[in-house]
């Protein structure tokens, strides 16, 4: 009965393993064929596009016929301009933004797969698979590191979003290619952690990468909604050499999704814009426990009353970066034990 049961064991190891590897390359080839799109495409930039009607109206003014003062006066003018256009200083594009897309997105996996050979021991065992569990108390951090991935799939979506706007992607083209670029990237880090002894490929991590991509995609397309919900990470710095590991330091690091009242016009008073209603999930206590020792684990729900520092910052300089970040000790909150 054993020998049959490990057999199963087994069998069904093998299945998952053939059954995750098939939808990854399907996942990587979806991504690249993506990639090659970006790569052709030679059309005009937004930027040109917008000068188009300007040079066809110049063309059309240039071939109606005037009297001749004004030809010569519109020639001198011509000349002016032309030499003023000559002194411009116009910068020299290397790339075509297909191509400055291929390089980010090819940076971005070379720098994970550098930082793994140094850190986390890629290419030092064969592929393989890890059972890391969800939000269970028995797990290695509580669950706070599947919230993790999914805030990293949900905040690369948007970092990528925002650099391909900069590059003239119109918006619905940036939001698509911002949320497969933060997938393309979190898959090739899950996959080269299968070729780790120490990490190990995680379905679990996989499908918190997806949904954070998917949540990334969700709240581009949709600004009404990202202007009433932000989800956010705070974390509370050690001042010392652990706040290096700030990415794995999970003791320090609450995940929230965050109401704002900035987002609903029917709230017409000013300072009442400035409240937000959170509610989130943090662990403690896993980062220094040993099986057999004291069991100091714990992990929390919370809810609380917070300060929209984004729309304080806003008043000061352009910047959404507390639309994911939340500062420290900037609300009150009422925390629930799950054990």
């Amino acid at each position: 009965m054993t020998k049959d049961s490990t057999e199963g064991r087994l069998d069904m190891e093998q299945f998952s393993i053939r059954l995750f590897l098939k939808i990854f390359l399907l996942t990587f080839l979806c991504f690249f064929l993506a990639s090659s799109s970006w790569a052709q495409q030679e059309g005009p930039s937004q930027a040109e596009k917008e000068e188009l009607p300007t040079l066809a109206h110049e063309t059309q003014s240039e071939e109606e016929e005037v009297p001749s003062w004004e030809q010569e006066t519109q020639e001198e003018v011509k000349e002016s301009a032309a030499f003023g256009q000559k002194t411009k200083a116009v910068p020299k594009e290397y790339f075509t933004r297909g191509q400055k897309t291929l390089l980010l997105n090819a940076g971005s996996m070379t720098t994970i797969l550098v930082y793994g050979l140094l850190k986390w021991d890629y290419g030092k065992s064969s592929f393989n698979f890890k059972n890391e569990g969800w939000f269970e108390r028995d797990t290695k951090y509580g669950g706070a590191d599947k919230v993790g991935h999914l805030w990293t799939g949900y905040m690369l979506s948007h970092l990528y979003s925002y650099i391909y706007r900069k590059w003239e992607y119109t918006d619905k083209e940036a939001n698509l290619y911002g949320s497969l670029s933060s997938l393309g990237v979190n898959t090739f880090m899950e996959l080269a952690d299968g070729f780790s002894p120490s990490q190990g490929f995680s379905y679990e991590d996989m499908i918190m990468n997806i949904l954070g991509c998917g949540a990334g995609y969700i709240w581009g397309k949709y600004p009404n909604l990202a202007r009433k919900v932000d989800f956010r990470i705070e974390y509370t710095p050690e001042f010392n050499s652990h706040d290096f590991g700030i990415a794995t330091n999970y003791e320090r690091q609450r995940f929230l999704i965050a109401l704002k009242a900035d987002g609903f016009d029917a709230i017409r008073n000013p300072y009442l814009r400035y409240l937000e209603f959170h509610m989130g999930y943090y662990a403690r206590g896993y980062k220094d426990h040993v099986e057999g020792g004291p069991d100091d684990r714990r992990r929390a729900l919370f809810v609380g009353i917070g300060f929209n520092v984004s729309k304080l910052a806003q008043k000061f300089v352009n910047t959404t970066i507390f639309n994911y970040i939340q500062i420290p000790y900037t609300s009150a909150r009422k925390d629930f034990p799950l054990d």
